[in-house]
């Protein structure tokens, strides 16, 4: 049988929907309805509309096709209404046999003959004048209008060619701008090959219609149209490269029409009302070939099983079966439904690590005491590539099991975009380096497995000058709190009083002077003249070995100095060796590559000959003192023994001479003592130095100040160096975010790398060296708050406001450490126990709490300026259009905290475009979100309590009408405030 054929041919044909599309009649149509009626009638695998070809009365040279597509639902009756409903021109009678047959015979013999149609035959043969009419027929527009509006609950869609033959294209419009404009609007479907036309149909601009589209869309009501490239077949199997003998699932040249609905009436109508998503004109649709090509990233399925023999606590979810679609799964119900523990399974079983953000499947909910009820299950998740992932609901995925899905509960967004924002993780940014590194050409990683490798690579030489500046700047702050302890008001005040103590006590050693004695004009015997003599020669004696003792105490201290010179320079020489050491360990693998030595590039050779010769020389010189001291001492005390032996055979008057000269050296000596040198600190002249030195303290001070900003600022560069230095690694990432126009112009998604520093961490690390008791920094709150003050007045990117914020934030911890004593200098006062200022200092000018940090800029806002639901919008944007990632997404709740506007504006755009590259399963406590980023699939759960604590799953398309209805339901029966909402529902 003819119909059988044609079941067997639409069977085997390609294509999952056909339209049977006659001139004139649905015959066809009939045929095969009553063949699928009879007993023993082959199955039907396919879906089938009844549709009717037709040529309407047109202003143009040839003439105007014209196609009508009915529900497969409708009744035969309808059709008939439908043709009856049609009036051919010249006739002016309804469309029929009958009909075309007058029409026929009253055509003139000129028009007959330009057909090829004789009047004899057609005036003599019913059948010639049936076809004779139907080649020259044409139906009154209006009519044809009319007769679509007039089919019972919308089951007939018109369908215009547009430039295909016979197509509406061929209208001057500009001469017959309504009849063109009436059709141009009234039809929901047209058909063209052309990619350009069909973007401008369905609203997508492409190079080749950008000019035109704005205008092409003003006409149509900016009411986008479904484009679709017909096969015109014109028997049941083709033959391969004939377009004329193209058979059913043949396109032309290959243009072929993808839809992505359900193979029904209300499938065609939803990708009506979604034109740009639900339909493709080509060879295939770039997911499907991403699908094809990728099918590890793709889940086919899961499903959840009660291990048998467990205790019988409940259904739960034992018996859930879903396939899942590649692109948006919606997973929707009422609160307390069971949305939010598919979405756990998934995505435990996709061996997620978020589990901590679990909503179902934790301690307190489904793996309660003793992990029950959860033990007795067990998941199985499926993907496309045939492989499957089985594990039971209690048990977490093992440490070492890669990471198949990418799970994005509400909590994770939370609690990545508020650590970001307070400082206290650095999780945000841990999620930016792995894209960041995920978009990286293998010629910059070389050989880096991840980001902080990358880094570690790239930045050793920041770290190493980053280090050598802090050390110098370590020795200058140190060298500054000394200055500062100098100039406290005590110091002075102190040395002042010494000095005077000195003074005084010179004065009264001035008055005690012994008065010198004439030398006894009394002869002497020989022997009093001898020992006269010899008394003079010992004192002269005594005091050159005084002066000897001298000398020898300043060679004594020369040659230690000298010793801890050797000492000093041998540890110097020591780092200085080490150092290379590093260089040439850390530039082999570079030098390796470059086919170089080290010892091409540098020359390095220590000679502590020298340093040798003074360690062995120094010390025989300390001996050589030593030893002279010890003999000057034994001298001293015989010369002294011999001394008072001669004073003996003295007389009265000579002896009170002798002692009168001792008297005077002794006042001699004491005075020298107090008076002293510039480097004896205790003595007069000690004391006006150190006075001398106090005087020059605060130029000292003011130039290690300077050279400090100085070396803060050279500190800045390296950050800022650093900075862009990594700022280089987002150029892949922002070349992709050029290349995506949604990203780029409405979102204005950024990456950035800024010197971030947190006001909290600056305030933490400083309060943990000084004490929070005066001024600005009385109590914890106002502590802290006085340093989000200061820094919300500075720019951390800028050189110049990071140094004048360091310097105003040391002000005011001067102006705390004065109170009480406005005199003070330094921030001694303020100092925790056990602190130094230069640790302060440190942590201030070291710009330890700067560093480069990684942040997205969003609409021209950071993120810790966005709300709380704009920064997981935005960090869902960065998930779903930036990662370069290929796994699945679970998304929990992604519009949490977000009103009506921003999820239409915001949320719908992003995830209509990711959806085109990766699957995504979304949990929503709103049905709107499914609906108007119109998910391929809806799942509807329930929660059955009172039933065995049953949870069901109930999968579908958005135009299935029993989903359709629970979209409904879980509105409450409302229908939501979204423009294209009306059409979307049943």
């Amino acid at each position: 049988m003819l119909a059988d054929e044609m079941i067997a041919a639409l069977n085997a044909a390609q294509p999952a929907v056909f339209a049977l599309m006659d001139y004139w009649t649905f015959d066809g149509w009939f045929a095969l309805r009553r063949r699928l009626k009879e007993a023993g009638a082959p199955k039907l695998t396919k879906t089938v509309f009844p549709g009717i070809e037709l040529r309407l009365v047109a202003p143009m040279p040839g003439r105007l096709n014209a196609h009508v597509l009915f529900s497969d639902a409708v009744a035969d009756q309808v059709l008939h209404d439908f043709k009856a409903a049609l009036l051919l021109e010249i006739v002016d009678r309804p469309l029929s046999d009958a009909a075309l047959v007058s029409l026929g015979r009253a055509a003139s013999d000129d028009k007959l003959k330009v057909h090829g149609f004789k009047r004899a035959e057609v005036d003599a043969d019913d059948e010639r004048a049936l076809l004779a009419g139907s080649t020259i027929a044409e139906i009154n527009c209006d009519s044809y209008k009319r007769a679509i509006e007039k089919v019972p609950n919308g089951h007939a869609i018109g369908f215009m060619p547009w430039d295909t033959n016979d197509g509406l294209s061929e209208v001057k419009w500009h001469e017959h701008y309504a009849y063109f404009l009436g059709l141009f609007k009234t039809s929901p479907i047209f058909e063209s090959r052309n990619i350009d036309l069909r973007g401008a149909f369905v609203g997508e601009v492409t190079p080749g219609n950008s000019k035109y589209i704005k205008n092409f869309q003003d006409a149509l009501g900016n009411v986008p149209r479904l484009a679709v490239s017909g096969s015109d077949a014109h028997c049941f199997v083709g033959v391969k490269g004939d377009n004329d003998k193209r058979g059913y699932g043949d396109f032309p040249s290959g243009k072929v029409t993808w839809i992505k609905a359900d193979p029904s009436f209300h499938g065609l109508l939803q990708a009506i009302m979604e034109p740009a998503k639900r339909s493709y004109i080509g060879d295939r649709p770039q997911k499907q070939v991403e699908i094809s090509e990728n099918k590890t990233f793709f889940i086919d399925s899961v499903s959840i099983t009660k291990i048998p023999g467990s205790a019988p606590n409940g259904t739960w979810l034992d018996g859930t079966s879903l396939p899942l679609n590649p692109d948006l799964v919606a997973i929707i119900g009422n609160k307390g439904s069971g949305k939010s523990a598919l979405a756990d399974v998934i995505a435990l079983l996709g061996n997620s690590r978020q589990k901590t953000h679990f909503s179902f499947l934790k301690k307190d909910r489904f793996r309660g005491k003793s992990g029950d009820p959860a033990k007795h299950f067990t998941g199985t998740l499926a993907w496309l590539d045939g492989s499957k992932e089985e594990r039971n609901l209690n048990e977490d995925p093992p440490e070492e099991k890669v990471e198949f899905v990418r799970y994005i509960p509400q909590g994770h967004f939370e609690e990545l975009c508020n650590s970001h924002v307070s400082g206290r993780s650095n999780a945000f940014e841990n999620e930016l380096r792995a894209v960041i590194f995920s978009h990286t050409d293998a010629s910059i990683r070389l050989g880096a497995l991840d980001f902080d490798q990358l880094i570690e690579e790239q930045e050793s030489s920041f770290r190493h000058q980053l280090n050598e500046f802090r050390k110098d700047l370590r020795r200058v702050n140190q060298e500054i709190a000394g200055y500062e302890t100098q100039l406290q008001p005590e110091v002075r005040s102190s040395v002042q009083e010494q000095l005077t103590i000195k003074s005084r006590q010179i004065e009264e050693h001035n008055k005690i002077k012994p008065e010198a004695m004439e030398k006894p004009a009394d002869a002497l015997s020989v022997e009093q003249q001898q020992a006269a003599t010899s008394l003079e020669t010992i004192s002269s004696q005594i005091r050159d070995l005084e002066k000897s003792a001298v000398f020898n105490s300043t060679t004594a201290l020369v040659l230690a100095g000298k010793l801890k010179a050797v000492q000093n320079v041998r540890e110097r020489l020591r780092l200085l060796d080490r150092a290379h050491t590093q260089f040439v360990e850390d530039t082999a693998a570079d030098l390796t590559i470059l086919g170089l030595q080290a010892s091409e590039l540098l020359t390095f050779e220590l000679n502590q000959q020298p340093l040798d010769e003074l360690s062995l020389s120094i010390p025989v010189e300390q001996e050589r003192v030593t030893t002279s001291s010890r003999n000057i001492l034994t001298e001293q005390q015989r010369l002294l023994r011999e001394q008072a032996e001669l004073n003996a055979s003295l007389n009265a008057p000579q002896l009170a001479y002798q002692q009168n000269l001792k008297s005077l050296a002794d006042w001699e000596a004491k005075l020298a003592e107090l008076t002293g040198a510039p480097d004896a600190p205790e003595t007069l002249k000690g004391l006006e130095a150190r006075i001398t030195q106090l005087d020059g303290v605060p130029q000292l001070l003011q130039a290690h100040m300077a050279h400090r900003a100085k070396l803060a600022g050279e500190i800045f560069d390296i950050l800022d160096a650093q900075r862009k230095a990594r700022e280089a690694l987002f150029k892949p990432v922002q070349n992709l975010i050029q290349g995506n126009q949604l990203i780029r112009d409405e979102y204005k998604l950024q990456f950035q790398a800024t010197l971030g520093g947190s006001a909290d961490g600056v305030a933490t690390s400083l309060f943990d060296l000084i004490k929070q008791n005066s001024k600005e920094f009385r109590g914890e709150d106002e502590s802290f708050a006085t340093v989000r003050r200061l820094a919300e007045e500075y720019d951390f990117n800028a050189r110049a406001d990071v140094l004048s914020f360091v310097e105003a934030l040391h002000g005011k911890i001067v102006a705390a450490a004065s109170t009480g004593n406005k005199n003070a200098v330094g921030i001694g006062a303020v100092l925790r126990k056990d602190k130094s200022a230069s640790d302060v200092y440190d942590l201030l000018f070291g710009l330890s709490f700067l560093e480069p940090r990684y942040s997205l800029l969003f609409q021209d806002a950071q993120i810790e300026q966005l709300s709380p639901g704009q920064r997981g919008a935005l960090l869902l944007i960065f998930y779903l259009l930036v990662d370069k990632g290929r796994n699945p997404i679970i998304l929990d709740q992604p519009e949490e905290n977000l009103d009506n506007e921003t999820v239409v504006s915001l949320l719908v755009p992003v995830l209509t475009e990711a959806k085109k590259q990766r699957q995504i399963i979304m949990v929503t406590h709103n049905p709107n979100l499914a609906v108007v980023c119109d998910a391929e699939q809806v799942i509807w759960s329930t929660f059955d309590r009172k039933n065995a604590s049953k949870i069901s799953y109930l999968a579908g398309s958005i135009e299935n009408p029993a989903i359709n209805g629970h979209v409904v339901n879980v509105l409450e029966g409302t229908m939501p405030a979204f423009n294209n909402r009306r059409t979307k529902y049943h």
